[in-house]
């Protein structure tokens, strides 16, 4: 009897933390999680912003309409940041540290994961709003699931105008994803940015994330500006699902040689994509930031050569 009495307070907490874990798996389940949600479709391409040419190949091809930019005196600095929005619930100081951590790199657009605007992971705060007032930028925020009176998403932040903006649904298994289409004017230039964050669980969801993949492809190839698609997707390179999206080329990756930004998985599993025509001067994810992730940036210039 002594020894289940000496037991009983190490007992204690193991049971308080694995209960406090079985009632986040259930809420998951059941306030969140879906058997399946979300169809692929991408907006109609109107024929006369189209421009058809013939590939090297010479097979008769559709191109989107690409609107020069202006001399450029500076490379166009463009991030992707999962900020794991959900560490504002035990710190309290989290989305200050984010909108810290994008103000040191100066970015002119910035795609954001793991938003939230108004959860109990965030103590019922506007977390978007809040990251955009302190970095003084304009955005957006686009919901991919809505759950007990809160939203969570994605985000668009730019130091430019944003004239339209436009949540997709992804196909998915699990928890609801989408991407967040967006059209930025900019130095003179209009550009359509897309902001993604695709389903997690490793090789378990290779095969939604394939799908989705498939999805941003044809999101991408209606664009009628040069584009840019700023991601998490959960998943290295050298997965199936990147592999083949790329294969798609349907756009270029800004620093293949970036290895790593996900410091405790030890992989690379956020991306910056650019239509073809942007040339790519630099590219870097520092080992920095309030985030499970590290901020990936590409510095850009529009060059149709």
């Amino acid at each position: 009897m002594a020894v289940l009495a000496d037991d009983a307070p190490v007992r204690r907490p193991i049971l308080g933390i694995l209960s406090i874990l079985l009632l986040f798996i259930l809420y998951r389940i059941f306030a969140v999680y879906t058997v399946r949600v979300g169809e692929c479709r991408p907006k109609p391409v109107d024929p006369n912003v189209r421009i058809l040419t013939r590939d090297e190949a010479g097979r008769l091809v559709s191109f989107p309409e690409r609107i020069g930019f202006p001399l450029q005196r500076r490379p166009l600095v463009v991030m992707t940041y999962n900020i794991e929005g959900h560490d504002e619930l035990y710190d309290t100081g989290h989305a200050a540290k984010i909108a810290a951590t994008i103000k040191a790199f100066r970015p002119d657009i910035v795609g954001l994961q793991e938003v939230h605007d108004h959860t109990w992971q965030v103590r019922f705060r506007n977390q978007y709003e809040e990251i955009r007032k302190l970095t003084g930028m304009n955005g957006y925020f686009g919901s991919s699931f809505r759950s007990l009176g809160g939203d969570f998403g994605n985000a668009i932040l730019t130091r430019g105008e944003i004239v339209s903006a436009a949540v997709h649904p992804l196909p998915s298994v699990g928890e609801p994803r989408s991407v967040l289409e967006s059209v930025i004017r900019i130095d003179g230039a209009t550009i359509n940015v897309y902001v993604a964050h695709l389903t997690a669980w490793a090789s378990f969801n290779s095969k939604t994330r394939g799908v989705q993949l498939e999805c941003l492809a044809k999101h991408v190839r209606t664009s009628r500006y040069p584009y840019l698609l700023l991601a998490d997707f959960n998943a290295p390179p050298e997965t199936p699902e990147v592999t083949k999206f790329e294969k798609e080329d349907a756009a270029q990756l800004c620093g293949p040689d970036i290895k790593l930004t996900h410091p405790f998985l030890g992989q690379r599993i956020d991306y910056i994509f650019a239509d073809w025509g942007w040339r790519v001067a630099r590219t870097r994810a520092p080992a920095t930031g309030a985030s499970d992730h590290y901020p990936v940036i590409a510095e850009l210039y529009w060059s149709r050569n």
